[in-house]
């Protein structure tokens, strides 16, 4: 049954679509009787084509279960998990603001104190996070909010992990979950993600913040991976005006090799407050694949060049006796 506004969904009014993914659909809605913001909250609902799949349960179990036991103003609270149609869905708190994405959208990029300010924040919520075993694994500007009151909040703990849980996945999906934009090296590779995950995620929404686009881009998901894997972005100091040293801390944040990036968010948070402290990481070159070892064998150049030039002549050949 497809979600309208005013249908009414257990003892709450849906109100108005707020998002849908590839795994979930959410919708505003008021409880019965409810009439301004106090009463909203957030409904989520799984798709459909996966309610099949006992993993889709889990995984909305694990959200719930991830949201009630935080404390933390930068993380919304899980109200609920209640089921209507048979078919089970989240109530979460609602916050009142507007996603990072569609700030960036229309301002195109922040000033560094704006950019650190929020940056700050999420690295002061993914400590609390990583200091209880959760990692979200999809931190991005579409999965942020920004209030009226400057604050951050992040949103959609779909795809977090809880240390010592077991994988949780869903039947078709190959496990790769994550925006390769914002996905870390090892993700991409197939790691489950984890606190240096998050790391190296904070590190390209800081990148987007200062410069108006992300680290990587590219026209099709493939092409960003390959970048992610094998380019080195330029430095923010080329697209935006930064203090000295914040070159130093992005590359650290963004390094292929997690062991050469900030040891925690907290790490992070120390970079971001002091920039001309942190100390540059080994350098990166852009990686380019290797030809394999017998396309530059001598002997294979030159039975090419004898292949062709031989096709050469039979090609003049036939144009002769053609004519």
């Amino acid at each position: 049954m497809p979600l309208t506004r005013g249908m009414r969904v257990g003892r709450y009014t849906l109100t108005e679509p707020l998002g849908r993914g590839g795994m979930a659909e959410t919708w505003l809605a008021r409880a019965e009787g409810g009439g301004d913001d106090e009463d909203a909250v957030v409904l989520k609902f799984p798709d459909t084509g996966q309610l099949g799949d006992p993993a889709v349960y889990e995984r909305f179990r694990r959200e719930v279960a991830i949201g009630m036991q935080l404390d933390h103003p930068a993380i919304p609270k899980a109200l609920a998990i209640e089921e209507d149609w048979h078919h089970p869905y989240l109530v979460m708190q609602y916050v009142r603001g507007e996603l990072l994405s569609d700030l960036l959208t229309r301002e195109g990029r922040l000033d560094w104190e704006r950019a650190a300010g929020y940056l700050a924040q999420l690295l002061d919520a993914l400590t609390y996070l990583h200091g209880r075993g959760i990692y979200h694994r999809d931190l991005k500007p579409e999965n942020l909010v920004c209030t009226p009151e400057g604050r951050l909040v992040i949103i959609d703990f779909g795809i977090a992990r809880m240390g010592g849980r077991p994988r949780v996945t869903w039947r078709g999906f190959s496990g790769l979950a994550g925006t390769p934009e914002y996905m870390a090296p090892e993700q991409i590779r197939g790691e489950r993600g984890g606190a240096a995950s998050d790391v190296y995620a904070a590190g390209a929404i800081l990148y987007e913040m200062l410069c108006g686009r992300p680290p990587f881009s590219g026209d099709n998901p493939m092409a960003v991976m390959y970048q992610v894997l094998n380019d080195v972005p330029p430095p923010v100091s080329r697209c935006a005006r930064v203090p000295p040293g914040v070159d130093a801390v992005v590359a650290r944040a963004l390094h292929r090799d997690k062991a050469h990036r900030f040891g925690s968010a907290q790490a992070f948070a120390a970079g971001l407050a002091d920039p001309a402290a942190v100390e540059p990481p080994p350098l990166q070159l852009a990686r380019r694949p290797r030809l394999p070892n017998w396309l530059t064998n001598p002997l294979f150049l030159l039975l090419a060049v004898a292949l062709v030039t031989a096709a050469l002549t039979l090609a003049a050949v036939a144009r002769l006796h053609g004519g």
